[in-house]
């Protein structure tokens, strides 16, 4: 392969991530005729025509697919090794790409958007879902950071514990079970509400995103019939919040994560029962090893750190 000009190589990077020449073009601070101008130099260079259109946008080939994790990581290499020795977030131009999902959203990005945007006014940050694709967009780099409830990971990714989590279980405020929480052992399986969602990754035993941490609600015991057998009446929902919510407005009962629960979104009128947790789960950051060393990053997680403590 010819020498290519590593501008083309940014083009690229842009394109594959977010599969338009319209937010490429947006992101590099270009006009859309030049980064179809860059791809065109691209193609010719590589002999490949890279990206193919389709009703979803641009498609990447097997070519670009396959070049993709290396132009990523040797991108990132070169930005970390040329960047000073020090992260200025006053006058830093830097886009962070996060995951999260409902339980760090709402407990987490409000403030911290709030402080990136007061100390750091010309930092970017991309907080998306986290998907079963996680592992391949840390390593791509496509995902700088990771909020999750990751029991294990892969020896290449970076794991810090922000703190231990409680699952509680909670009832709507001035409620029987609320009041008396010895009630909780009579309460039927059709009155517990289930938050029923996340997977494990496949192939990496206990390395899950954050809503598993709401799956361990489902081998917490609390409903006490057959396996295989769903008592009639019975309710589950996608996230804890809905689950606050539901519980508010219900005599419905359920267990969701304590921290959740003292924030009281949306007015939700709900009463931590004062039994013992159901369980306990560490929630985390994970990030791959190559960025160690990484002053921005090192910055974003020392915030994320100070937003929780």
């Amino acid at each position: 392969m010819p020498d290519i000009d590593l501008n083309l190589l940014r083009v690229f990077e842009a394109l594959y991530e977010l599969r338009s020449v319209t937010r490429a073009a947006e992101r590099l601070g270009r006009t859309q005729s030049a980064v179809s101008h860059a791809l065109g130099r691209l193609r010719q260079a590589v002999g490949d025509p890279l990206f193919v259109r389709h009703p979803d946008g641009l498609q990447p080939t097997a070519l670009a697919t396959d070049i993709a994790p290396a132009v990523r990581e040797g991108l990132e290499q070169l930005r970390v090794a040329l960047s000073p020795g020090s992260f200025d977030p006053a006058t830093a131009m830097r886009r962070f790409r996060m995951t999260a999902g409902v339980y760090f959203s709402a407990l987490l990005m409000p403030e911290l958007i709030a402080r990136i945007r007061t100390k750091a006014p010309t930092v970017s940050l991309a907080v998306g879902a986290p998907g079963s694709d996680l592992l391949a967009s840390l390593d791509s780099g496509t995902t700088d950071l990771a909020l999750g409830a990751f029991g294990k990971a892969p020896a290449r990714l970076q794991r810090q514990v922000l703190f231990e989590e409680e699952l509680v279980w909670i009832a709507r405020a001035g409620s029987p079970v609320a009041r008396d929480p010895d009630r909780l052992s009579s309460i039927p399986a059709a009155q517990r509400l289930s938050v029923v969602v996340g997977r494990p990754y496949p192939g990496h035993g206990g390395f899950t995103w954050e809503n598993g941490l709401e799956r361990l609600v489902l081998a917490s015991g609390q409903i006490d019939e057959p396996k295989g057998i769903e008592p009639a009446g019975t309710v589950s929902v996608h996230d804890s919040l809905t689950a606050m919510a539901t519980v508010a407005a219900t005599d419905l009962i359920a267990v969701v994560p304590r921290r959740l629960a003292l924030k009281g979104f949306a007015g939700c009128r709900i009463a931590i029962l004062d039994v013992p947790p159901v369980s306990r789960v560490e929630m985390a950051m994970l990030w791959h090893s190559r960025l160690m060393g990484d002053h921005g990053l090192e910055w974003l997680r020392m915030e994320i750190q100070s937003c929780l403590d």
